[in-house]
């Protein structure tokens, strides 16, 4: 058996009950449960709130120190990693690209056509993948692709297949 946890927690443990079913972050959920135990009495040493909880227990002793060194609230904080959500294509340019992706008469027909659209009228230099994620998934657009014509159909035939 570890060394008996000597920390003491403010909340009460059907404060920090409610506070853990309110949290979206599984980090700062396994936290508040952490707290709890400790507080409810049910986990004696950081060994036996590692095992309960499945983190490691110099994960649990680090959020420990957390409480003790800065409260609560840094605990409930969960840094974000990875690159930040951008796009280089904004503001007019962005206004631009779906106001062309959107008129029926001026249209595209590659992605190829907007990145060099993108580089010549805005000098935003981008690669295809970014361009076709951009506007394919994050615009939603889908580019327009004319339909071949058979160039001897009957103009009269297509005219009496119609229903008026």
């Amino acid at each position: 058996m570890g060394k008996a946890l000597t920390i003491e927690i403010k909340e009460s443990p059907e404060e920090l009950l409610r506070l853990s079913r309110k949290q979206k972050h599984p980090l700062a959920q396994a936290r508040l449960r952490a707290f709890y135990l400790c507080q409810s009495g049910q986990a004696g040493s950081c060994e036996q709130l590692s095992e309960q909880l499945g983190y490691e227990r110099h994960a649990v002793g680090r959020w420990l120190r957390l409480y003790r060194e800065r409260g609560l609230a840094a605990c409930l904080e969960v840094a974000t990693t990875g690159r930040p959500r951008g796009s280089v294509i904004g503001g007019r340019a962005l206004e631009e690209l779906q106001a062309k992706l959107s008129d029926a008469g001026h249209y595209f027909t590659s992605y190829k056509q907007i990145q060099r659209w993108l580089k010549q009228e805005h000098g935003i230099g981008l690669s295809y993948e970014h361009v076709h994620r951009f506007v394919r998934y994050r615009l939603g657009a889908k580019l327009k692709v004319v339909r071949r014509s058979n160039l001897r159909k009957d103009a009269a035939y297509e005219e009496k297949f119609k229903k008026n």
